[in-house]
């Protein structure tokens, strides 16, 4: 009866949606034919081998000048980053300059002194971490500013490139934010960094995020349980991305938040960080033990002890679907359409360009091209489309039952 129920539901919810207009996504040339952002700066040709050719080592390099959209610009520091790109030809760096550089996007023009230039090496077509910020920002959740570029050493591409804002830094810069933290696995703080606050008040900021895990998890239940967690965690945030990991199916998220101190609301509130994995089939832990611990619940993985007392607690549970549902409102399908196209738009010039497409060949995903970038984002626009009709049908008939 229940499964006639939903079905019934996930009927009206389509037959609702097909008397809207409903916009698809323009795969049509843009106006704008030349990449937006260039990073070009010097090696010697040892080096760049070097660059290329070491596998799991950090590396510094020595940088005397950049030149960024035109203005030449010291650097202070130039070093690789990240532990799976530092195994692949395209190297990701962590760029310091000693002037701010301008980067430009379709929505955003920012200035950043300190930079990620992310080699999006397992980022298929350039396009799910763009996706999942864009959207993400959408719903009113913290995204660093961020860009597309195209990043040359001695005046050779070394292909496509997301110029990303630190989250520490654009906590502390942008947010002003007294404390920022990123989570581990289990509830941990792998690191975190404070401005402007002595270090006892930071220890005592570190052990307030850490007692979530380590007490009011195991303490409380119920309303109780989401008042207490309400004090330290923005749990509308929370909730929200946690629908967006759900939706867009992302492999490997547990320890891919930052959280920063928001001192006029006394809690923390949410930067998501790293989308290479969304639309996976399963998640990081596998389906098997997945499944054991969260069952039914709309929930895609079972890594983080917050998320596992989510699921199992029913007030708090209702608490999300309840989100999720407004987030799936607000995500029609007409806003994700928008939302594509102006990827598209900016990402399409880089893919003129015979010899910045090439470099995709030291890719997780291999060589690719126009015809693939389109066929992707319509698959993409397409599954996530009928993700929403179904789950927003799921979540109706849920909370009915609660």
């Amino acid at each position: 009866m229940k499964t006639l129920c939903i079905l019934h539901i996930v009927f009206l919810v389509a037959s609702q949606s097909s008397g809207q207009v409903t916009e698809s996504i323009n795969l049509s040339k843009p106006s704008q034919l030349t990449p937006t952002n260039t990073i070009s700066f010097a090696l010697p040709a040892s080096k760049v081998t070097q660059l290329h050719q070491t596998k799991g080592e950090k590396l510094a390099l020595q940088v005397r000048v950049m030149v960024v959209n035109g203005d030449t610009i010291e650097t202070e520091r130039v070093r690789t980053r990240g532990n799976a790109s530092s195994y692949l030809r395209r190297k990701s760096l962590n760029i310091k300059l000693k002037e701010n550089a301008s980067f430009y996007s379709r929505r955003d023009t920012f200035s950043l002194k300190k930079f990620y230039a992310i080699s999006m090496n397992m980022d298929r077509n350039y396009i799910r971490n763009k996706i999942s910020c864009d959207i993400l920002k959408y719903l009113n959740i913290n995204i660093p500013s961020n860009c597309y570029a195209n990043l040359l050493i001695n005046n050779k591409t070394e292909g496509i490139f997301m110029i990303f804002d630190p989250p520490e830094q654009f906590a502390t810069d942008q947010c002003d934010a007294s404390l920022v933290l990123r989570r581990g696995h289990n509830g941990t703080v792998e690191n975190f960094q404070h401005e402007e606050i002595s270090r006892t008040e930071a220890s005592m900021l570190k052990q307030k995020f850490q007692s979530v895990y380590k007490e009011i998890l195991h303490k409380y239940n119920g309303e109780e349980l989401y008042r207490h967690l309400e004090r330290v965690i923005d749990l509308d945030g929370y909730f929200t991305w946690l629908a967006f990991n759900h939706l867009f199916k992302n492999g490997d998220y547990a320890d891919e938040i930052y959280l920063m101190w928001n001192k006029n609301k006394n809690r923390f509130e949410i930067i998501p960080w790293d989308f290479d994995d969304i639309l996976s089939s399963k998640p990081h832990e596998g389906l098997e033990k997945r499944n054991a611990i969260l069952r039914d619940k709309l929930i895609f993985s079972s890594e983080d002890a917050l998320d596992v007392k989510i699921a199992n607690d029913d007030f708090l549970y209702t608490k999300y679907l309840q989100c999720y549902r407004l987030f799936l409102e607000k995500l029609t399908s007409s806003a994700l359409s928008g939302i594509l196209n102006e990827i598209f738009q900016e990402v399409y010039p880089y893919y003129l360009h015979s010899d910045v497409i090439a470099q995709s060949q030291y890719d997780q995903s291999g060589l690719t091209d126009i015809a693939n970038l389109k066929t992707d984002m319509r698959n993409i626009e397409q599954a996530i489309n009928a993700q929403i009709v179904t789950h927003r049908a799921q979540i109706v008939s849920l909370l009915q039952g609660y």
